[in-house]
Parts: C-alpha cells; sequence; structure tokens
C-alpha cells in the first residue's frame, strides 16, 4: 500500500517508520506541518535521506494563509520544488471549517479564496514544474466554493489538482467534481467514518456521510464512483497529529478491508498504482 497523505510535527518522526511496517505500508507522500514551536520540516527532511525510497515529499504546509495566499509562501513553495527533494505542493487549506480539538477563528473556518492572484501565479509556476498541488476544500458551503473551485480547475487543466478526503463530500458531490474536471483526483482518507470533529454542528450537517455502513461494507454509490473513475481515487490516512499516528495500524486494518471488497485490479489502483502515478515515484 502506499499512504497518499500524511504529516508530521516535530518529535513525531519516531513514529513513522514503526507505524508503517507494522501496516505493510510500503511508501508514504509526507510533508511538514509548520508551526513556530513545532515544526516538523527538519524530521521530514530527515527521513527521506535516510530511506529515500520510502518517502516522497510535498513542500511544508502553513497555517497562516488566509483570503490569497501570501506572496512570501509563493516564492518559498516554488523554490522549495526548485531546490528541494520535493515532488508535490503540500496541503493548502483553502476551506477548512474550525474543528473541535483545534484552533477556533472568529471566522469559523481558514479561507483561501480560489480566484486570489497569488493562487493563480502559483498555480501558473506550477505548470513548468509538473508538481500535483493538494488543495484542501471542505464541501460545508457547496454552493458558495464548488462554482469557484470549478473555475479554478478549468483555468489549469496542465495542473494535477490532489483534492483531499474528498472533501468530506457525498458520492453525488464527488461524481459532479470529478465528471466536471479530469485533472483532479481524490483522496480517501477520513472517509470511512462519519465527519464529527467539526466545531460548528451546522456546517458539520452540510458533509457527506462514510462511504461505508456500520459494518465497513462500500455503498452502492461509492462502489460506482470508483468503478466508474478508477485511476483518480487514492488510499491515504490523513495521519498527522498523535492521535492519529497511535491508531494508525488500526486506520490501514481497515482500509486493508474495505479495499478487499473491490475486484483486485480495481483494489491495487486505488492502494498504490494511482498514488505512484501521481505522485511519479522512482524506484
Amino acid at each position: 500500500m502506499f499512504d497518499a497523505m500524511a504529516q508530521i510535527e516535530s518529535q513525531m518522526a519516531n513514529r513513522v517508520l514503526p507505524a508503517m511496517d507494522r501496516s505493510g505500508v510500503g511508501g508514504m507522500a509526507l510533508f511538514a506541518r509548520l508551526h513556530a514551536k513545532r515544526s516538523g520540516e527538519a524530521e521530514v527532511l530527515s527521513l527521506k535521506r535516510r530511506y529515500p525510497e520510502r518517502f516522497v515529499l510535498g513542500t511544508p504546509k502553513p497555517f497562516d494563509q488566509r483570503g490569497d495566499l501570501s506572496a512570501g509562501f509563493v516564492e518559498r513553495t516554488v523554490a522549495a520544488l526548485d531546490g528541494g527533494p520535493f515532488l508535490f505542493v503540500g496541503e493548502i487549506l483553502f476551506a477548512h471549517a474550525d474543528k473541535a480539538h483545534g484552533e477556533q477563528t472568529s471566522t469559523g473556518e481558514r479561507y483561501v479564496a480560489p480566484e486570489g492572484r497569488n493562487v493563480h501565479k502559483l498555480l501558473s509556476a506550477l505548470r513548468k514544474r509538473a508538481a500535483p498541488v493538494m488543495i484542501h476544500w471542505e464541501v460545508y458551503n457547496w454552493s458558495r466554493d464548488w462554482p469557484s473551485f470549478d473555475a479554478l480547475y478549468g483555468a489549469f487543466p496542465d495542473v494535477t489538482f490532489i483534492w483531499p478526503h474528498a472533501g468530506f463530500g457525498s458520492a453525488a458531490q464527488v461524481q459532479t467534481v470529478l465528471a466536471s474536471r479530469p485533472n483532479v483526483v481524490v483522496t480517501l482518507s477520513k472517509k470511512e467514518r462519519d465527519p464529527l470533529s467539526l466545531a460548528s454542528k451546522e456546517l458539520e450537517a452540510e458533509l457527506g456521510p462514510a462511504m461505508v455502513d456500520a459494518c465497513d461494507t462500500i455503498l452502492a454509490e461509492w462502489r460506482e464512483l470508483l468503478e466508474k473513475y478508477p485511476q483518480r481515487f487514492m488510499f491515504a490516512t490523513d495521519a498527522h497529529k498523535d492521535f492519529r499516528w497511535v491508531k494508525y495500524e488500526a486506520i490501514v486494518q481497515r482500509w486493508r478491508l474495505i479495499l478487499g471488497q473491490l475486484p483486485e485490479p480495481l483494489a491495487q489502483s486505488v492502494a498504490w498504482r494511482n498514488a505512484e502515478r501521481i505522485y511519479a515515484r522512482r524506484h
């Protein structure tokens, strides 16, 4: 299996390899979380140096972008892709509702506008570098956000966009995105459970349910999506904080049971083949 999305802060690197080995995960797309006192950047780079075949690195993930991407962020990200061991742009929080266990903001969300001038500057630069970009947006305000992201995907058809957690959306919403924009691929991280961590229950109610039932059986509408778009979905855990890394083995085992319900070629595509293609992993 290839974990298409994971992230760490400082003092977390020693969790990664043991968790992967115990779970039988051969490779991982990994990036650092940038916090002033607990940045994981040095540890991500150290893991790559020590185990180069196991990791594909994304640029570090900041938490301070609002309204538009800052010019400094764009410059740092492009420089990192040109001068470091980075193959993709790590998760950028475009529409991220406050979580019950995280920072609470005055607006109830972190938001970067897809039409931002520096957003387009960054994506224009990525065209020349063939680097996928991981854009996080949750569907709690679909009517506001889908037209804007649809326009963004359409403006940069030669950029591969990775959509984490399927936006916590419904099968119908994911179908709309995939049918409209062939340059979007989806990670299935956290879609094995209902999204129950938003600070606002009103926003939470707008999100789609899990893609499996209470017995971990893939729902018919999701199975249809996987079969219709076999090259557009990637297994991922989004292990990021201690509580997710502690549960890493259990999360992977659950996904093995879920993917085991699919025909072997499709299961392999979701489990690792799509990720290795998207991230252009080199052995």
